[in-house]
């Protein structure tokens, strides 16, 4: 198995969002107060191919600081499958997973990296099917997975960044509401 085959389920479920996201809806906002539609989707493009230099072992020389050019022009989707299909190809490429990731937070193993991305594109798959009116219930067993990621690496002092507070949710709250409360998303 690839190593990329991993991340399946949240490639395609994001795939899938992305592809059924209208134009009128780019404006719209999130539950990511950083981004917008556009925004968002242009966070996983850039995302894709940050990660996908830092597996090649690509120095990265990123300004945290800078506005993200457009990368999703007028075809959300194909930008999305360009970015990904280049990520695919990087982690993929044998050794790529056995080595330290540089990433512009820190220094991580390459099978960390990806139980990362996973609870990661997880959380924004939610917000991107959140702002567009689309359904998103992922496995039980992927989110619990995810959750346990996020507990492990959302630390105190990251929810003054780019996570809030841990948000309480309802009893009767989803695996992904859960999840996605625990990164301080009102549900």
């Amino acid at each position: 198995m690839n190593p990329s085959a991993q991340l399946d389920y949240q490639r395609e479920a994001l795939r899938d969002l992305v592809a059924n996201v209208k134009p009128e809806q780019l404006s719209s906002p999130t539950p990511c107060t950083d981004w917008d539609v556009r925004g968002l989707i242009n966070h996983f493009v850039g995302g894709a191919g940050m990660f996908a230099a830092a597996f090649n072992g690509q120095e990265l020389d990123i300004d945290p600081d800078a506005p993200m050019p457009d990368l999703v022009g007028d075809d959300p989707l194909g930008a999305f499958d360009g970015a990904i299909g280049l990520f695919t190809e990087s982690v993929d490429k044998p050794g790529a997973v056995d080595r330290m990731v540089t990433l512009p937070f820190g220094t991580l193993p390459g099978p960390m990296v990806l139980e990362l991305l996973k609870f990661d594109l997880l959380v924004h798959c939610w917000d991107l099917a959140t702002a567009t009116g689309q359904r998103f219930d992922p496995p039980a067993h992927a989110v619990e997975e995810g959750l346990q990621t996020a507990q492990m690496m959302i630390s105190p002092e990251l929810r003054t960044g780019p996570f809030g507070q841990e948000v309480t949710v309802r009893a009767s709250a989803t695996p992904i509401e859960r999840l996605v409360a625990f990164t301080g998303r009102s549900v």
